[in-house]
């Protein structure tokens, strides 16, 4: 695991566990991520495929002629192909940027208006998005809108064993991590390998984060917390994340204890406001044969903390 003591070692965020080439057999069927949705089955993807997934959605990005250095906007639902999405552009040296889709309490016109404007003063070269939404994003971009559909159909036989991924350097720009907007237009943050590395070396030192431990979020990856402490982190550190949609926890929250209960997780990174949602709408036959007695953390973010939201939710629970 990266570690203060050892953070000389680690270079850029290409040298993660999860995409390391040299891990034996054993630590390649380790569980990397597991999606969970209400009234689904959890998908569980190792390492292995994890690491297959990555590097075939980098061939469909190489083929329709992204590269280093190019701007990707990644606009899907919060689900496993978003990740793959992520992680691909990392591997050619393009730079991804989360953004958020349209939901109900988004304006349509304000919202194509706005990642139009950014695509435009960005020089985003394309902008990722499911088939659902990509005719949408189309009609008013002025960079190519790239569906799910046609990123695979452009990874189709290709041979993933002779895949090389970019060679980063450490201060080349990882990602762009965006601003929400309350106050005007996103403002982007050029975020560099090492800055990422840095804070989860030490991050990782004062959670007290070790082998054992599982992490579980709900937060959206278009979001600091979201992006790095409950998606880059586990990646990079090679523990299991359990990841589900924003949307599906906020109508679903006791689908949050459900994710602990069965997998054991330790780790849960909640804004404020969660604390009292979780507390007021969990019902008490969705949650009374669930336990969370693995959990070593919960952790308030990006919203003021309230000492009522953690009494309501420590009387509750």
């Amino acid at each position: 695991m990266l570690s203060l003591a050892n953070r000389s070692s680690f270079n850029t965020l290409l040298e993660a566990v999860s995409l390391n080439p040299g891990l034996d057999n054993s630590d390649l069927e380790i569980q990397a991520i597991i999606y969970m949705e209400t009234g689904k089955p959890a998908v569980q993807v190792t390492r292995r495929r994890f690491q297959e997934q990555v590097q075939s959605y980098a061939s469909g990005l190489l083929n329709l002629g992204l590269g280093a250095g190019d701007l990707a906007i990644i606009a899907h639902t919060q689900n496993l192909e978003s990740i793959y999405a992520f992680w691909a552009a990392l591997e050619i040296g393009a730079i991804p940027s989360m953004f958020p889709t349209i939901t109900e309490k988004l304006d349509p016109e304000i919202y194509l208006r706005s990642i139009a404007e950014l695509a435009r003063l960005s020089e985003v070269r394309a902008i990722l998005t499911n088939d659902e939404f990509a005719p949408l994003l189309a009609a008013d971009m002025p960079c190519p809108v790239v569906g799910s559909g046609q990123v695979s159909q452009s990874a189709t036989g290709v041979d993933r064993d002779s895949f090389a991924h970019h060679a980063a350097r450490p201060d080349e720009i990882a990602f762009l991590q965006h601003s929400s907007g309350t106050t005007g237009l996103q403002k982007g943050v050029a975020l560099s390998h090492q800055a990422v590395l840095n804070q989860i070396a030490n991050y990782s030192q004062t959670i007290s984060l070790n082998k054992s431990d599982v992490i579980v979020s709900w937060l959206p990856l278009y979001h600091d917390m979201g992006l790095i402490a409950g998606f880059i982190l586990p990646l990079v550190q090679g523990i299991p994340l359990v990841l589900m949609s924003p949307f599906d926890w906020v109508q679903h929250p006791a689908l949050l204890f459900r994710a602990i209960h069965e997998h054991q997780g330790t780790l849960c990174w909640l804004p404020n406001f969660a604390y009292n949602h979780c507390a007021r709408r969990i019902r008490r036959r969705d949650s009374d044969k669930l336990s969370a007695d693995t959990m070593r953390l919960f952790v308030n973010c990006s919203e003021p903390v309230y000492q009522e939201s953690h009494q309501m939710f420590l009387e509750r629970f």
